[in-house]
């Protein structure tokens, strides 16, 4: 009874010397929700849930390959995955530490006892071979979770690296699908020109007849030539930029480059529609893995300074010897050779130049850091999601407005073609009012490549289907 009394006031004696911590508060969820439903009023949404395998949408078989391969097969990929296991490996060596240690030794020396000591005759001053042999249990007492803090921290940082796998896998599909969309209107921006061209190149045709008949000066068919040739340029310039593209994705999907050959055209669907989830404002932080990233790591940083201000508390640890000691190796293992022992140690940490308390402090100053980063993670994120769909709406503006411009351009189109059916005109003029047409579908072509460019930007500050599910036994994962 006087042991444990003497145990529980050295107890409350340096649970009184553990300094106090001060950590930095993160950002609460309620705030990052009024935050967003503060910029959010004016969109409207659609009552869609966001589907992990989210480019299948694009109904395109080719990528769907793509994405398939770049995830089970990019070598970035596969570092993080090593890195995961390395950490689930951790997880199981801190685990280990509960568990009793048991040695089993063995020890065979020779020596000479001397006269002069407490060895009686005939052992003193004779020679003898000793043989030694026995089980050594070592367990100290987790009291104030020093190993279970360990163990704590150790399965954050593997949950951490897991969901640094799905920040690596969203920019791998999300680079791929914006590449791709790329390419794709790359060839249709390409067929628009050669559409062009053949306008532009009929122009030139009866400006050169015109010319000839002296209705027509030298400088408009120098133009129209030059025109055609600009053309050709672009066209030119943009196949390059096609095999830039395609080459870039087999980087991402770690492709090596014979397999470029075999890529063949986009086959995107034209039925896409744009994605604004309805209470967007809502488990911001659970669908988004650089976010879990931050707040796992916080985790660790935690379980660290319990880690930390356990080392201040006395602890108890128990020891064993199941052992057999005997001068000649016939007797070892008799009864009479047994030499059991068994101790309890009692640990107080009293002084050691404030090694402890420079230990808690660097660990707190940990924890604020990771705190700091947390914030700053979910700020950009937040700005990210807000700036997106901003940008989306001022794009929808303009295919909008482009559409109204392309409509009446048409109308003129139409006027034209009266005309020169009734031989008021020649045909110049209604060919002018075709390249402006196609030229305005250019436009449009290029707002349509924006939009879903931006909309896979949406996707991917939105976690792209990401749901963060804590998993209770990481270390048993593969």
């Amino acid at each position: 009874m006087k042991i444990i009394l003497f145990i529980v006031s050295l107890i409350i004696l340096f649970t009184g010397c553990v300094p106090k911590v001060n950590k930095i508060d993160k950002i609460k969820n309620i705030k990052i929700q009024k935050e967003l439903l503060q910029d959010l009023n004016n969109f409207s949404s659609n009552d869609i849930q966001l589907k992990e395998k989210w480019w299948e949408n694009f109904q395109d078989k080719q990528l769907n390959n793509l994405i398939q391969y770049a995830i089970k097969n990019a070598p970035s990929l596969k570092q993080l995955e090593s890195r995961y296991k390395i950490a689930t490996n951790l997880i199981r060596s801190n685990q280990s530490k509960n568990v009793p240690n048991v040695n089993f030794g063995s020890n065979i020396s020779r020596q000479r006892y001397s006269e002069n000591y407490i060895f009686p005759a005939p052992l003193g001053g004779s020679y003898n071979n000793l043989y030694e042999a026995g089980l050594e249990l070592d367990y100290t007492f987790d009291f104030w979770d020093e190993r279970a803090s360990l163990i704590k921290a150790s399965k954050s940082e593997a949950l951490a690296q897991k969901a640094l796998i799905k920040v690596k896998e969203l920019a791998i599909t999300t680079s791929i699908s914006k590449l791709y969309i790329s390419w794709d209107f790359k060839i249709q921006k390409i067929q628009r020109l050669r559409t062009l061209k053949k306008l532009v190149y009929e122009k030139h045709s009866i400006l050169k007849k015109l010319l000839k008949l002296g209705l027509e000066n030298e400088k408009k068919v120098n133009e129209s030539n030059y025109i055609i040739q600009k053309l050709n340029q672009n066209i030119l310039n943009i196949e390059e930029e096609i095999q830039n593209t395609k080459s870039s994705i087999a980087v991402i999907a770690g492709l090596l480059p014979s397999k470029i050959k075999e890529l063949k055209v986009p086959n995107i669907s034209k039925k896409y529609k744009l994605f604004i989830p309805k209470n967007i404002h809502l488990d911001v932080i659970s669908h988004l893995p650089q976010i879990a990233v931050q707040k796992y790591l916080l985790a660790s940083k935690d379980a660290y300074i319990t880690n930390a201000k356990a080392k201040f508390y006395p602890n108890i640890s128990l020891s064993g010897l199941i052992g057999f000691t005997s001068f000649p190796w016939s007797k070892l293992f008799k009864s009479t050779s047994f030499s059991p022992s068994a101790g309890v140690a009692l640990s107080l940490p009293i002084f050691d130049a404030n090694r402890r308390e420079i230990n808690l402090n660097t660990k707190l100053n940990d924890y604020n850091s990771q705190v700091y980063a947390y914030n700053q993670s979910i700020i950009k994120a937040v700005n990210e999601i807000v700036k997106t769909l901003k940008l989306i709406q001022l794009n929808k503006s303009d295919i909008k407005e482009e559409q109204i411009i392309i409509f009446n351009k048409n109308k003129n189109k139409n006027i034209e073609k009266k005309i020169f059916n009734l031989g008021l005109k020649n045909k110049i003029s209604y060919i002018n009012s075709n390249i402006d047409v196609i030229k305005e579908s250019l436009n449009n072509l290029t707002l349509k490549n924006r939009q879903l460019q931006l909309q896979i930007d949406l996707i991917k500050s939105l976690g792209g289907g990401y749901k963060n599910k804590v998993e209770n036994n990481v270390a048993s994962n593969k």
